[in-house]
Order: structure tokens, then sequence, then C-alpha cells
């Protein structure tokens, strides 16, 4: 059975500017992808090409098995059963909720429309709200409306732009998880545009992340944050720092905060120099410790402080505490490191 997406060494181009490279990977039936990155990074513009909406220069975008874009060769939009849910919702507000979501169920039958919306309203938890108008809901409410509206057709793939922006974080978070849930129901194959990580966790079963146009890593949000294939998805994804160090010959490596040993992700050799990537989650707190460190800045999260510690060479580490250890900056508090995954990088060169 073929995949339902899949992208093969693919291209976008602005006039002479490429603003997707070389991008290859694939979805099967049922799983929902993200193109995660920061702005300008050319998830968008790979989006739109699968959409149908971007040529391609180079490369191919497969449906369900079927070549919908070469270079030279666009099918329209509107022929590659493809469902979009926007940034902007884009619901009509001239319809009431029933007409939206039944605005695209086309050859089917008005009692077979109604019984559709019907049952997508009770997916979504919205059911009687078929004679409201889009402005009588709330933002939330709106944006479950515009996911089965795309939904409705019953298309080959779902591709999701940004769909949460304009919703406040803790109400991102919450939906993405909903919707996630949704299509999981239905076993809606579906694609996420975002910018934040979390959205990206919440949703997606896979996530590629994007960097200058091109796809440094296609993988789980586990291994994206403890195995990531090089610098870009180490800064990009989560938070830490890089300690300089040297590769013993034991394959150890020796650093300011002592000899780090355990399963590296990429083995370096024996007298290399790499900086060491350090998550806050790698540095436990622990008063019986004699290594200590001196507290330079503190953001109160909640169920935990966020402390950042500086080394005697101004090197700064990020340490996560429960919150009930309440210490001032300035203090020295005692650490152990607890590192699982070793992730180490050549050193940049001065």
């Amino acid at each position: 059975m073929p995949n339902q997406l899949n992208v093969k060494h693919a291209s976008v181009k602005y006039g002479r500017q490429t603003v997707v490279d070389d991008v290859s990977f694939e979805l099967q039936r049922g799983v929902i992808g993200c193109l995660l990155g920061p702005s300008g990074c050319g998830k968008t513009s790979l989006l739109r090409a699968i959409a149908g909406f971007e040529p391609l220069a180079k490369g191919e975008i497969l449906l369900h098995g079927r070549c919908v874009s070469r270079p030279g060769e666009t099918m329209a939009p509107e022929k590659r059963r493809v469902g979009m849910v926007f940034q902007d919702f884009a619901l009509y507000p001239h319809l009431n909720i029933e007409d939206n979501i039944a605005f695209g169920l086309r050859g089917q039958s008005q009692a077979q429309r109604r019984e559709r919306v019907k049952s997508l309203l009770a997916l979504v938890g919205l059911s009687g709200t078929q004679k409201k108008y889009p402005h009588q809901l709330s933002g939330g409410q709106q944006q479950r409306v515009a996911l089965v509206r795309a939904m409705a057709p019953q298309p080959d793939i779902l591709l999701l732009d940004e769909p949460f922006s304009g919703l406040d974080v803790e109400l991102r978070e919450q939906l993405a998880r909903e919707v996630r849930d949704i299509l999981k129901r239905e076993e809606v194959t579906a694609i996420l545009v975002t910018h934040d990580q979390l959205e990206a966790f919440a949703l997606a079963d896979a996530i590629g992340v994007l960097g200058e146009g091109r796809l440094r890593q296609w993988d789980n949000g586990y291994s994206l944050y403890h195995r990531p294939n090089d610098r870009f998805v180490a800064d990009f994804i989560g938070q830490g720092a890089m300690i300089p160090g040297k590769v013993t010959q034991d394959g150890d490596i020796q650093s300011a905060l002592g000899k780090i040993h355990g399963e590296f992700v990429k083995q370096p050799t024996a007298g290399e120099r790499v900086e060491l990537l350090i998550r806050p989650d790698d540095v436990v707190h622990d008063d019986e410790s004699n290594f200590k460190l001196r507290i330079v800045d503190k953001v109160f999260q909640g169920a935990e402080y966020l402390y950042t510690l500086a080394l005697e060479d101004g090197t700064e580490l990020l340490c996560l505490v429960q919150s009930h250890h309440d210490h001032d900056v300035g203090e020295m508090i005692g650490i152990r490191l607890y590192v699982d995954h070793v992730v180490a990088f050549p050193a940049v060169a001065d």
C-alpha cells in the first residue's frame, strides 16, 4: 500500500532564491506529521507546494502513489483531494456553521450532507451549533469548525498552516491535543506547519525540523530533543548550553563539569575538542554534592524554578529545580549531572 504522501528531493524557488532545498520525507496513512522551524525556513512554501499552490523547481510530490507535482507539471489544488486549515480559520461569515461545513460536500443529497455535518460537530463537541454563525463562537470553537470543514469531504491528506497562531498559548496547546485526538479517531493523515515546538510535540507523530530551507532532521519529539542531528536542531529544540570539552583516550569527555561518560549519540574521536550539549534536565540539584555553582538568574515556572548557574569560566548552565527549593540569586547550590544521551559536536574554530 503506497504512502499517503511522498516528498522526494523537493526544491522550491522564488526567482533565483531557493527557499526549499532538496527535502525528502514520507507519511503513511493515519500519521500526523509536522514541519517545524523558525520564520523564513521554508516550511510554509513546502506546505503550499504539497497543496498545489507553488510549483517545484526540482523533485516530485506524490499523494497516495500518484505524482501531483514535478518541474513543469503541477496538478491543480482542487484535484488533489487535499484539505486545508488556515491561520485565520477562513470561515464564511455570512454562512451558518452547517453551511460552512457542508460547503465542500458536493454530489451528496441534502440529507447526507446534514448527517455528515451533524456527526462532525458531535466529534468536536459542538453539537447543536448548526444554525449559529462564526461570530457567535469563540476562537477555539471556530478553529474546530474550520478543522471539520476541511475534513468533511474526507481528503487524502489534511494540511494545517499555523492553525493555532491566533489563539492564546494555553488554548493553543489544549486545542493541539484535542485536534490530535480527533484526527486519530478519524484516521486522518495530516501535516502541520508551525514554529511552536510545544504544538508540534502535542500534535505530531513525526516532526521535520527545517532550517534555511533544508530538512535537518525527521524524527519523533523525543529523539529531536535527546538525539539532535546537528547544532541547528540542538539549538532550536528545547533549551541548553554548550560546554567545551576534550575527548579522552577512554572515550569520555573531560570538561569543567568533570568527566562525562554515557551513551554517545555520535561517538567523537580521542583527542578531539568538542562542545557538549547540556540540557536543564541533565543538571540535578543535590544539596549533598560538593560540586557547587552560583545562581546568576532564576525564573519561577510554577512547579519548577529555572535556575541559571555560572561555571568559573563564565559559561552558564540551566537547571530545573522543584519550586519548593527556593534559592536566592548569588547563592551557591550543589549539583550533579545525570546525562543519559551524550550529545557532542566538533568545537567551532575561533
